[in-house]
């Protein structure tokens, strides 16, 4: 059945209509309409006809299909002829609303039409209804302005008329209140200047005001010169005012003039009397008090003008005698002057608020900017004996801390007064200089040098040292070389103030560090860190002092292990009494450091890393010093390795109630050495008998090692030159890469005296000195 429909010719809806382009809205209404699968647009007829008969069973229910296919075209013919109708209907509708609405619009046109006429008759009517009232309000204008222009130039003659003859009867307080308004009526007439009456009275008025001009000027100077001020005194200065131009700038200029003429003689270069201390503000108290400031005018503003010139008078009074008589100024004159002077300009900023030209601020205290170093010098002087007396304190005792005084160290109080004093000097130049920034510029070295200074002379210069000396002495090189040497340790007093000397210097450091960030809220580019640097160093040199005086205890027991017969050793007992020793030593002296160190305790963790970093190293070289060695000896030393290592490791919380967790640090610094030092006695106890595998063993257990390591260490075990040389060469060969060198040639005679003595058994500190002594001459 399949195969016969394969022959049925496919009919593709689409080729029927690939030339008809539809819209959205009507290819939407197609689907919507499409109630059966027959009716869905690009329908496949085969793959359709085959889902409906998949097999010839199926083809029984052909008839019923066609009947059910049948009635759907009928359906269908009958719902498209119904919508066909529908159209019709529809399109007769459309076509009469259309033709109704156009009837609507031809209408509105017509009313918009008459509308539009009558606006336009409206519009004339009311335009020739004010044409007759424009004309009326012309008229009145020019009536006004006529009557007023009269009125003005009445005023004017008038005025003229009465300027001329109070003129010649010095009638000023007329003038005062006439001229005013003859002036402004007169701007009135600018406009009408090429009217010759105009002009006329303009060039009157000009010449009445020039005459009154050189009148007036004598009359002020004889009035004033005289000093009897009344109201016809008032009156001129008021008419000066009205004419102002030179009259006004000619007068004040001499007013001010006579005022300070006396005070500019009194203060001028030929004059003894004439210093920084005997400035006088008088004038213009006496200005103020008389009320002289009620004469003037408001206008002229004569008291700020009195006060302007004054300081001006006075600052380049102050500069030329400071230039001259430089030699002469010490700061504490110069601090007098300068207090002077902002109090006074104080005053003035009160009395007048700046207001155009007349700004008071700094005005006379910016002459004393450039005679700042004379404050910088007297600083410098005044820190310089500051450190000495400090250093005469600690150094007579004064201020030396003793240990019955304190629980825990603590600064020195010098280092307290040195930072207040440093301060002192900083808010004394934010007062004293007009130009504060740049006067700290350079007191900042002055700083800097104070501070080193500290730190050299008050800390480094009194700081305790562990020294040491020979036991003997003799003009013979080799027995100096082999004398013994003495430790002459801290006294527990010294112990102490080295404790406070680093917490001095480490709140020294601190506090500069404090002190760079508040001076960088005004100079930028200020840097300590030099000083703090120097600091931090004199810091760590107190810890080094700490740590070598309590390692230094340790060098006797250390010296007892080196002397000890350890090839004689036939049997491993308890720990040795080296270790006890160091043990007791460090129980006794490290819960004293923690305890100075109570408030510091970063510095307590690095004496401890430091101490126990020294010991662990001189405890590995005392074993490579241990010569020779029996299995039993390096059995014994491996037992007082472990048991110094536990101890080492615990020493942070020596008498202590409270046990913490030493830094990590810490621990593997001690692990590192130690276990290094167990890995060499393991080595001294392992068989040579096989040097091959000897090496790799070594070479396992000490990776880091090297071939002149190993010699050391091989020198520990009872051994022939010619074996160990021989182990040597395998190591250097296998581990090393290193080819072997030919047989040198006979040894020195003076490295053959060496080897000589170290066999006779030399003490090691003795044996070491003459070794380097040796080496140098070869």
């Amino acid at each position: 059945m399949k195969e016969d429909n394969d022959k049925i010719n496919d009919v593709d809806p689409k080729s029927t209509t690939k030339n008809t382009q539809f819209s959205g809205r009507v290819l939407a209404a197609i689907n919507e309409m499409c109630t059966t699968e027959l009716c869905r647009p690009g329908i496949k007829l085969n793959e359709h006809i085959n889902k409906l008969f998949p097999t010839e069973q199926s083809l029984a229910q052909l008839d019923g299909i066609m009947t059910s296919l049948e009635q759907e075209v009928d359906d269908l013919d009958g719902e498209l002829a119904r919508l066909v109708e529908a159209f019709g209907e529809a399109g007769a509708v459309g076509t009469s609303a259309l033709n109704a609405a156009r009837e609507s619009m031809s209408d509105l046109e017509t009313r918009l039409g008459r509308v539009r006429s009558r606006t336009q008759m409206s519009d004339s009517s009311v335009l020739t209804m004010t044409r007759d009232i424009n004309q009326l309000d012309t008229a009145k204008r020019n009536l006004t302005s006529s009557i007023t222009t009269l009125h003005h130039l009445h005023i004017l003659l008038s005025g003229v008329n009465s300027l001329n003859s109070w003129i010649a009867a010095r009638r000023y307080a007329d003038i005062a209140s006439e001229l005013p308004a003859v002036l402004n009526v007169l701007q009135l007439f600018d406009a009408y200047i090429h009217v010759e009456q105009v002009k006329n009275l303009t060039e009157r008025v000009e010449k009445l005001k020039a005459d009154l001009s050189v009148q007036l000027a004598a009359d002020l100077k004889l009035v004033f010169q005289s000093g009897n001020i009344n109201q016809t005194a008032v009156d001129m200065c008021k008419v000066t005012a009205v004419v102002g131009g030179k009259l006004e700038q000619d007068f004040q200029k001499w007013y001010v003039d006579q005022q300070f003429g006396e005070y500019i003689v009194l203060y001028s270069d030929s004059e003894d009397v004439a210093w920084v201390d005997k400035v006088d503000h008088s004038k213009l108290a006496e200005f103020e008090r008389n009320g002289m400031g009620k004469v003037f005018p408001a206008s002229w503003e004569m008291g700020r003008r009195m006060s302007m010139e004054f300081c001006l008078i006075t600052r380049q009074a102050l500069d030329r005698l400071m230039t001259r008589r430089r030699n002469e100024l010490d700061w504490k004159l110069l601090a007098h002057a300068i207090n002077h002077t902002i109090m006074f300009e104080n005053l003035l900023c009160k009395r007048f608020p700046t207001k155009g030209e007349f700004n008071f601020e700094k005005i006379i205290w910016q002459v004393f900017n450039k005679y700042m170093d004379i404050f910088v010098e007297a600083q410098s002087k005044n820190l310089t004996e500051f450190l000495d007396g400090c250093a005469n304190k600690i150094r007579t005792g004064e201020e030396k801390p003793i240990r019955d005084t304190s629980t825990h160290a603590f600064p020195l109080p010098s280092s307290a007064d040195l930072f207040l004093l440093l301060k002192k000097i900083i808010t004394e130049t934010s007062k004293l200089c007009a130009e504060p920034d740049k006067l700290l510029k350079q007191l900042v070295l002055v700083f800097r040098q104070c501070l080193r200074g500290y730190a050299h002379g008050c800390l480094t210069a009194f700081l305790p040292q562990v020294t040491t000396q020979n036991s003997i002495t003799t003009t013979s090189l080799l027995q100096n070389l082999i004398g013994e040497e003495t430790i002459i340790r801290l006294t527990p007093d010294q112990q102490f103030f080295t404790c406070c000397i680093l917490a001095t210097a480490d709140w020294c450091a601190e506090t500069t560090q404090q002190l760079q960030e508040k001076l960088k809220q005004k100079i930028s580019e200020i840097d300590f860190s030099q000083e703090m640097e120097l600091f931090y160093n004199i810091s760590n040199s107190a810890l080094n002092t700490l740590v070598q005086d309590v390692e230094a205890a340790c060098d006797a027991a250390l010296q007892m292990m080196t002397k000890i017969n350890w090839a004689g050793i036939e049997a491993v007992g308890d720990e040795s009494g080296y270790i006890s020793a160091i043990r007791t030593h460090l129980r006794q002296y490290v819960p004293l450091v923690r305890d100075y160190f109570s408030d510091r305790r970063k510095y307590f963790a690095h004496f401890c890393l430091k101490l126990a970093t020294q010991l662990v190293n001189k405890f590995y070289g005392s074993i490579l010093r241990c010569k020779p060695i029996s299995i039993s000896g390096a059995e014994q030393l491996l037992l007082d390795t472990h048991a110094l290592k536990v101890f080492l490791l615990n020493m942070p919380s020596l008498e202590s109630s409270i046990v913490t967790k030493p830094p990590t640090l810490f621990t593997t610094t001690v692990n590192k050495t130690m276990t290094k030092a167990e890995m060499v006695l393991k080595v001294v106890m392992t068989d040579v008998t096989k040097p091959d595998e000897f090496v790799i063993n070594y070479s396992r257990m000490l990776p880091e090692s090297d071939s002149s390591e190993l010699q050391k260490i091989l020198e520990m075990r009872s051994m022939r030159r010619s074996e160990q040389q021989q182990i040597i060469a395998i190591y250097r060969h296998k581990i090393e890469g290193i080819e072997p060198a030919p047989a040198s040639t006979s040894m020195p005679s003076a490295f053959s005296a060496v080897v000589s003595l170290a066999a006779d058994g030399i003490a090691d500190s003795s044996m070491r000195r003459l070794e380097k002594l040796v080496k140098k001459k070869l």
